[in-house]
C-alpha cells in the first residue's frame, strides 16, 4: 500500500480551495491522457499533477487509494506507482507544492487541475504547453 503524509501548509491550501470535499488524482503528466496539463514524454516521471475530480465520483482507471494521514482521498494507478515510489511527501516550499518520497525529490511544481477545466479545454480544443 502506497502512503503519503501530507504536511499541514498543504493541507491548509488543498482544504482552502475546497478540494477536500471531492476525490483526488495523483498523476505523473507525461503529456498524454484524459487529466494531462503539460509534460511530454522527456519530461516522463518529472511532472506530477494532482487532478481534482468535480465531474464525477470516481475514475475507474484509478483505482488505487493512497493512505494518507488526513481525510483526503487521493487515488492514483499502478501505471502512476512506478514513477511515485515509497513514502510520499507533499508539502509547500516557496509557496509551491511539491511531493518526495524516500529516493528525494520528484517535483517542486506538483500542479493542480479540475477535471471539469481540462475537459473545457479540450472541448475548446485548447492544447496546454508540452515542454518537448
Amino acid at each position: 500500500m502506497v502512503k503519503m503524509t501530507i504536511a499541514s501548509d498543504a493541507l491548509k491550501l488543498l482544504k482552502k480551495k475546497d478540494y477536500d470535499n471531492y476525490p483526488l488524482l495523483l498523476i505523473v503528466d507525461g503529456g498524454g491522457g484524459d487529466y494531462s496539463i503539460e509534460g511530454g514524454s522527456c519530461s516522463l516521471g518529472a511532472d506530477f499533477s494532482i487532478i481534482i475530480l468535480d465531474t464525477r465520483p470516481s475514475d475507474p482507471r484509478y483505482p488505487i487509494l493512497i493512505q494518507t494521514d488526513t481525510d483526503l482521498k487521493f487515488y492514483t494507478s499502478d501505471y502512476d506507482l512506478a514513477f511515485l515510489g515509497n513514502n510520499l511527501i507533499l508539502d509547500i516550499k516557496d509557496t509551491t507544492l511539491r511531493l518526495r518520497n524516500d529516493s528525494g525529490l520528484l517535483t517542486g511544481n506538483v500542479k493542480l487541475a479540475t477535471a471539469s477545466d481540462l475537459q473545457k479545454a479540450a472541448k475548446r480544443g485548447q492544447l496546454y504547453d508540452k515542454n518537448c
